[in-house]
């Protein structure tokens, strides 16, 4: 009987300790990143229109390319969690869309300052202390 309450504890334990597991903790690696597409979602809480098709992508060697009003890309290397890439080079034409140009300054500066990266599911989330942006997975193939 002893054996059988203590088998049946140690399941209880094993499970509530892996059940508890914040999938934010979980170490993003490169592979998860990489030859995936994003769509932006949110900026720091507000909703975004899909039709702006602001988007970024992963592809080989962590690079990355986007659009939002101007168009960018980098190298960055990813450690810990963060992103990070030392130059990057965007388009600097004026958008006619306030929303627009504030969210260039935002990705450009999450990028070269860095960025902590979390993905759930299909969703990619790219903060620092004072701006977050969630896009959704959307593949192209």
């Amino acid at each position: 009987m002893k054996k059988t309450i203590s088998l049946i504890i140690l399941f209880a334990v094993t499970f509530f300790i892996t059940g508890c597991n914040d999938s934010t903790s979980t170490k993003i690696m490169e592979k998860d990143l990489m030859h995936h597409r994003f769509v932006l979602i949110k900026a720091n809480g507000e909703d975004i229109s899909p039709d702006k098709q602001i988007e970024l992508q992963f592809g080989e060697n962590m690079n990355i390319s986007g659009k939002i009003c101007n168009d960018f890309a980098a190298s960055v290397e990813l450690n810990n969690n963060i992103i990070k890439s030392s130059e990057m080079t965007m388009t600097k034409t004026l958008c006619n869309d306030d929303q627009l140009d504030k969210l260039d300054s935002i990705i450009e500066q999450l990028i070269t300052k860095g960025a902590e990266v979390s993905l759930d599911k299909d969703l990619l989330t790219l903060k620092n202390k004072d701006n977050e942006l969630i896009y959704k997975l959307k593949d192209l193939m």
